[in-house]
């Protein structure tokens, strides 16, 4: 059987059982025809494959107690202790603009569908048509995944809402995210180490990660009491003794509760990126209410333009396959399955090296001949991507073109 030693779990795989049973045949006569063919070689070639199997679930019995090897099921039971549970994936998000009569409500669950697509997305909270004739509603998608929308397509009220008469979204939607890969849980359960504790970057972290709809969140404070640049200490030029809350998806009065249960006493919330102020109420305290403030990102759309020479295999769909492969990629999804390269993705005010897009490319032409990539471009430039420290690459489909020469 496999072993248990000082150095970890030693397997055998279903060769080494082979060749173990065929040689404890032989030593009893070396004469023995064991060709796969006869029946003592069928014989061995079965038990070789019950004995590996048998050790990898041992293996994994034994991997299913460590956090940085427990898979699938095992990883979730391993998670759950410390209150993190897998997600099962996100929302897409855009902003819509209704317009009609001033104080007309727009009532939270209401439904309006993409012209385009078909695809439905519902209002996150109540919100009242401004004394303009508008008003900018948060909209989620139906269904989670990184669901697609272009810039006016947005169009149609499935939900009949009195007094607006019309919808539109102008600028795309953000993706949302599949479910949770092992990788990505990993992180998310040290992370979430931190989650009992008040008063720590490392509580908010773990609250607002593990919050419904949240995809990516950035925390930065100001420790000084100074707004001035200090490379260590204030990098960003934020407000004296303040904090910085950059959240990605999420339903913004879960994220402010989530903010209000976690901040710091007395500490200034800096509204950094597109300003979020959100009153709460105490859940315990019902005469307690606070403002409170985070940010959301500001999105920079990467423009992706790839040229590829094709020896003759390239397949007809390489396209869809590479758009496929590139947005899987920004999301955090590893091209090997597990754990490995940009693991989470590309996160708030990471920049994008220019190399590393290279890797979901060749993922999808590695499979077919030896063609390759003659060209590659970020926003038009053979350059890195700068990102700033308030701002959060988005990856859409539009924006990723594929040619062939």
């Amino acid at each position: 059987m496999a072993q248990l030693t000082p150095t970890g779990y030693k397997l055998k795989n279903q060769n080494d059982w082979f060749e173990q049973e065929q040689n404890l045949y032989l030593s009893i006569d070396a004469q023995w025809m064991l060709d796969p063919s006869t029946p003592d070689g069928l014989k061995i070639a079965h038990d070789a494959e019950i004995f590996s199997a048998l050790d990898e679930t041992l293996y994994r019995a034994w991997a299913s107690k460590d956090p940085a090897k427990a898979v699938g099921i095992d990883l979730d039971a391993i998670s759950s202790i410390t209150g993190s549970f897998r997600k099962p994936g996100t929302p897409s998000n855009v902003d819509v603009t209704f317009t009609g009569v001033a104080g007309s409500p727009i009532l939270a669950e209401s439904i309006i569908e993409s012209a385009d697509t078909g695809y439905r997305w519902v209002v996150d909270q109540t919100f009242t048509v401004g004394p303009g004739g508008t008003v900018i509603v948060p909209v989620r998608s139906q269904l989670i995944g990184p669901i697609q929308a272009e810039p006016n397509t947005i169009t149609k009220m499935v939900t009949t809402i009195a007094g607006v008469s019309k919808v539109t979204n102008a600028n795309p939607a953000t993706p949302g995210t599949e479910p949770e890969k092992d990788s990505s849980l990993r992180i998310r359960r040290r992370l979430a180490v931190g989650k009992p504790g008040n008063n720590q970057v490392d509580s908010l972290y773990g609250i607002l990660s593990g919050t419904p709809g949240v995809r990516r969140v950035k925390v930065y404070e100001n420790p000084t009491g100074s707004a001035a640049y200090e490379a260590d200490l204030n990098p960003h030029s934020l407000p004296a003794h303040s904090v910085t809350i950059l959240v990605d998806g999420g339903i913004v009065a879960d994220v402010a509760m989530a903010i209000y249960l976690k901040k710091n006493p007395g500490v200034l919330l800096n509204g950094d990126g597109t300003p979020v102020q959100e009153w709460v109420t105490s859940p315990t305290i019902a005469t307690h209410e606070q403002l409170i403030t985070f940010g959301r990102p500001l999105y920079v759309d990467i423009a992706v333009v790839v040229d590829i020479k094709d020896d003759g295999t390239l397949p007809d769909d390489l396209e869809t396959q590479i758009k496929d492969a590139v947005l899987a990629f920004a999301a955090g999804e590893s091209p090997s399955g597990d754990d490995g390269f940009k693991t989470t993705g590309f996160d708030i005010g990471e920049s994008v090296p220019i190399s590393t897009m290279y890797t979901p490319i060749n993922q999808v032409i590695g499979r077919y001949g030896n063609s390759y990539v003659t060209s590659l471009t970020l926003d038009g430039a053979a350059a890195n991507k700068a990102i700033a420290y308030n701002e959060l690459s988005r990856w859409l489909d539009a924006n990723i073109t594929v040619t062939t020469s």
